[in-house]
């Protein structure tokens, strides 16, 4: 088997397209008695690969001809080969979030720009979607966590829980259930909502929350897909809404809404997080993971 390395194709390489073994010494950067040793190397495995070197010009033999291509190519291939060993070094510096909405206006924002500024060498991207996207992606591989809310785990895929955020009802101070104590939850029934997507995967999480303190039926008479189209729908006192406390707390503080008082046990909806299987032993999702868990320790 011949065996020659890389450097020697370089140097060969080099020595034909500058046209002497001075010029490709230059070209290289090294002193020219190396040229001249590489040269010797592979010419004792390959035969005499130049005819002479009168003055600047170095020609070829037959054999020199014959290999220039091989050279050429070979030498093509481990620069493909490095640029997707970097691309793909690169790629383990990149970690893809998939988040709710409601996290990434709430809890989530300021947490994840301490963590792109605290670790400045892993390029962090987030996508925010709807509880079904959110799913999709991580199982796809489209991204290599995944952050949403659930009354309990989604069907189809693993998930930590790593925290829980209060969900509350809320209405304009005129509506008639604002400023009462201990609501039963079936006279609260008997009123309109505005929500999510009824069909949606966070409009059925949203039932199913209300119906565990015994609202059974939700009559929405709007819905959007939007918290921020909601909550407007809301003030212009359509009906009662629903949202996590940290999402409406800024209004009620503001006296836009108050919280509805219901007979029952506080909501809470868990924060659940996924991660990309195939994903998880990479670094930078490891320390993005790490960090949600410490983080969410906080959140409420």
């Amino acid at each position: 088997m011949i065996a020659f390395t890389l450097r020697r194709l370089q140097v060969f390489v080099a020595i034909v397209e500058t046209g002497s073994f001075a010029a490709a010494a230059r070209r290289l950067g090294i002193a020219q008695p190396s040229i001249s040793a590489h040269v010797m190397a592979l010419e004792k495995e390959l035969g005499r690969l130049f005819e002479r070197q009168s003055g600047r010009q170095a020609v070829l033999t037959e054999v020199g001809r014959n290999f220039l291509g091989h050279a050429r190519e070979l030498l093509a291939r481990a620069q493909k080969l490095d640029a997707d060993m970097s691309s793909r070094a690169s790629a383990e510096q990149n970690v893809a979030l998939a988040c709710q909405r409601s996290l990434s206006n709430t809890v989530m924002g300021g947490a994840l720009g301490h963590f792109a500024k605290d670790n400045r060498d892993i390029r962090l991207s987030v996508r925010i979607a709807f509880q079904e996207e959110v799913i999709a992606a991580v199982r796809m591989g489209a991204a290599d966590v995944g952050c949403l809310l659930s009354d309990g785990e989604p069907a189809g895929f693993p998930t930590t829980l790593i925290g829980r955020m209060r969900f509350v009802v809320f209405a304009t101070p005129d509506h008639s259930l604002a400023g009462r104590k201990r609501v039963p939850p079936a006279e609260v029934a008997q009123h309109d909502f505005v929500g999510p997507v009824a069909t949606s995967l966070f409009g059925q999480t949203q039932q199913r929350l209300l119906q565990g303190i015994g609202v059974d039926r939700m009559h929405i008479i709007a819905e959007g897909t939007e918290f921020s189209v909601v909550r407007e729908m809301g003030a212009a006192g359509l009906g009662l809404c629903c949202s996590l406390q940290a999402s409406v707390q800024p209004d009620i503080d503001a006296g836009r809404f108050v919280l509805i008082d219901i007979d029952g046990p506080d909501l809470f909806l868990d924060i659940r997080m996924l991660v990309n299987p195939q994903r998880r032993a990479a670094r930078p999702v490891r320390q993005l993971v790490d960090y949600l868990r410490e983080e969410s320790a906080n959140w409420r």
